[in-house]
């Protein structure tokens, strides 16, 4: 499989001819170019999330956290004191950080789900809707945030499979088929329920149209 640094700097390159033509073509603006270009750059590292010792799910459950916070504090009515908001925040911070990271780990298996075409499209709903619902988004950008997460997603797992292939030794390794798969072959239930999850969010994302009439036009 390809190491962090061959991940990060395949999806930066990707992300950033995606951001560049979409600049130079007027289809995007500056600060659209930039978001899309690190949108990439994040997807191309999430499927290592289930690596329970990775930098990047640290980071992942670090930034998770200052958001949750954000959210729960900002969305307070009325809002309480303020030893009470800070203790309210700490507490999020806490939980989302500690709390759920060791829940993850506990329940989460290098190249299992997480390396599959159906945890694309989980992340990819999710963003859709933290997008359109948390932050505020209109359909087009809610729909372009998801497929860049997810693109840069997809660069993750098709260089996991390329290396899966030894070349020069004219041999597959046993990870080939680990990462570019649709589902988790060997945790069906988790497959089922993260199906259900996916399924749930695309249904309460907006509509995908004015993305598509923004896209043909």
């Amino acid at each position: 499989m390809a190491n962090f640094n061959t991940h990060i700097n395949v999806a930066a390159a990707a992300g950033g001819v995606v951001s560049i033509v979409g600049l130079g073509e007027g289809w995007l603006s500056i600060s659209q170019a930039l978001t899309t270009w690190l949108l990439i750059c994040i997807g191309g590292v999430l499927p290592d999330i289930d690596s329970d010792h990775a930098k990047p799910v640290k980071a992942l459950f670090t930034a998770l956290a200052v958001g949750s916070v954000v959210l729960v504090v900002t969305h307070l009515k009325p809002v309480p004191a303020t030893p009470f908001l800070l203790l309210i925040g700490f507490s999020v911070f806490l939980s989302v950080r500690i709390l759920g990271y060791k829940v993850f780990a506990k329940f989460s298996v290098h190249r299992g789900i997480y390396h599959s075409l159906l945890a694309g499209a989980f992340f990819m709903s999710i963003t859709i809707t933290l997008c359109h619902y948390a932050l505020q988004a209109n359909p087009v950008l809610a729909w372009g945030s998801g497929i860049a997460i997810a693109f840069g997603f997809l660069i993750h797992l098709t260089l996991d499979e390329i290396y899966s292939v030894d070349i020069a030794g004219a041999r597959i390794k046993k990870s080939f088929g680990t990462a570019l798969k649709p589902i988790d072959f060997k945790n069906p239930l988790n497959s089922v329920l993260m199906g259900g999850i996916v399924a749930a969010l695309f249904f309460i994302s907006p509509s995908p149209s004015p993305f598509v009439d923004w896209l043909v036009k």
